[in-house]
């Protein structure tokens, strides 16, 4: 091979190498078909990083494990609308150290049984019998009489429903407004005669919007609708929307004050 020709090969090769080299700061490696590389991370004492999302059912829990696992890395997103709080452990910690933001802590923000069962049965229309058994069972969530609920209390109601639940074969005739706040509705059976029961137009719940957090109060109006002798009962809570948000809220402040000024909290999801 002449010197020429040994010049032109090793100038081809330059090429074809310099098509293959990647200009990065990234470990990069060319593989030919029919090969692939394997990681041996898994044959070391300890993993090289951590890479975990961990789902946590109460905001104490949460702020547990934030403080256990929270370096100089380490963010909070409260997303207000999924109402969901997610923490990142390891994210970018500013524009020159970037991580890669795989260990991460959820809390959800699971709705509590109450919460769900009234929510549920919001707006739906059922008949004496039926609105009265909901009530029964659940006339726990009644919020207890203060300078913020007048009443009915638990016990006055749970009389009113059981009183309602007497109505099973009955013909309602008309409905009163009372100075009480109540509605009185006048019936008639064909065994015992005439008779009236009462219901409140309007209750206060004391539920805990979310699983393992802190009651709040909403008010429900009683609603009713009287057709050919046929009663109609519903309730419509009063902007539980609110309620959540009121409750999300208050879970972000206080991951505030827990955790302080150093861990940063942003508003947004990821």
């Amino acid at each position: 091979m002449s010197q020429i020709e040994g010049s032109a090969v090793h100038d081809i090769r330059d090429l074809v190498a310099a098509t293959l080299k990647t200009d990065t700061d990234i470990p990069s490696v060319v593989v030919p078909d029919g090969f692939d590389i394997k990681s041996l991370e898994s044959l070391q004492i300890a993993p090289s990083r951590i890479r975990q999302t961990t789902n946590l059912i109460s905001p104490g829990s949460l702020i547990a494990y934030i403080q256990r696992f929270r370096d100089a890395r380490s963010v909070v997103f409260a997303d207000k609308t999924q109402t969901k709080i997610v923490a990142v452990l390891d994210f970018h910690q500013d524009a020159d150290n970037p991580h890669w933001g795989m260990h991460k802590a959820v809390y959800d923000c699971p709705f509590s049984d109450d919460w769900k069962a009234w929510i549920g049965f919001d707006g739906r229309k059922m008949n004496q019998i039926d609105f009265a058994e909901f009530l029964e069972n659940n006339i726990q969530n009644v919020a207890p009489i203060s300078d913020n609920y007048k009443g009915p209390s638990g016990t006055d109601l749970l009389e009113m429903v059981l009183a309602f639940q007497e109505t099973r074969k009955v013909e309602f005739k008309s409905v009163k407004r009372l100075q009480d706040g109540t509605c009185q509705f006048q019936y008639s059976d064909d065994k015992s005669g005439s008779g009236n029961t009462q219901i409140p137009e309007k209750i206060s719940l004391a539920i805990a919007p979310f699983h393992n957090g802190a009651p709040y109060q909403i008010d429900a109006r009683i609603r009713y609708r009287l057709r050919d002798g046929q009663l109609v009962l519903w309730y419509e809570l009063i902007e539980p929307k609110k309620i959540i948000e009121h409750a999300f809220q208050e879970i972000v402040a206080d991951m505030e004050n827990q955790l302080g000024d150093e861990l940063p909290i942003y508003e947004g999801s990821i």
